[in-house]
């Protein structure tokens, strides 16, 4: 019976050091495993101008407010796992006075069946904020409002 309990507690032991793990592009331990899909927002307007970036989610998961400087980027990482789909919403806001708006309301949509290693980059340029999908380019998506 003792070896028993040892051995239930080794077990829980090693699932709880790999708990913490994170699974994405680039980290050795995660070998085959299924890499965390990334929502990004990159700044590429002008020097000196800041992107601000909101996101919510389905799931009443906030993400906070975030300065984007120039050349940089947020991102985070999107868990489908769950009953419904997730469906990030994402504010973003630029210019002199933050007078530049955008609402995505669809920033990143899940799908039915759980993905792995899924990527989408909003790019925010002057014109407008373009989209590249598993680093496929998809083009200009939407103009700033004013």
């Amino acid at each position: 019976m003792n070896h028993l309990i040892v051995f239930l507690l080794a077990i829980a032991w090693c699932f709880g050091l790999n708990e913490g793990l994170v699974c994405s592009t680039g980290n050795p331990r995660c070998n085959n495993a299924c890499l965390l899909n990334t929502l990004e927002f990159r700044n590429e307007l002008t020097p000196g101008n800041i992107l601000k970036v909101n996101c919510t989610s389905n799931r009443n998961e906030d993400k906070g407010h975030h300065d984007v400087t120039f050349g940089n980027s947020f991102r985070f990482f999107v868990n489908e796992n769950g009953d419904n789909r997730i469906v990030w919403r994402c504010h973003l806001r630029q210019g002199p006075n933050m007078e530049h708006f955008l609402e995505l309301w669809r920033a990143y949509r899940g799908a039915y069946a759980s993905r792995c290693g899924q990527l989408r980059s909003w790019i925010a340029r002057v014109d407008g904020v373009h989209l590249l999908r598993n680093d496929e380019h998809k083009g200009h998506q939407h103009h700033w409002i004013t």
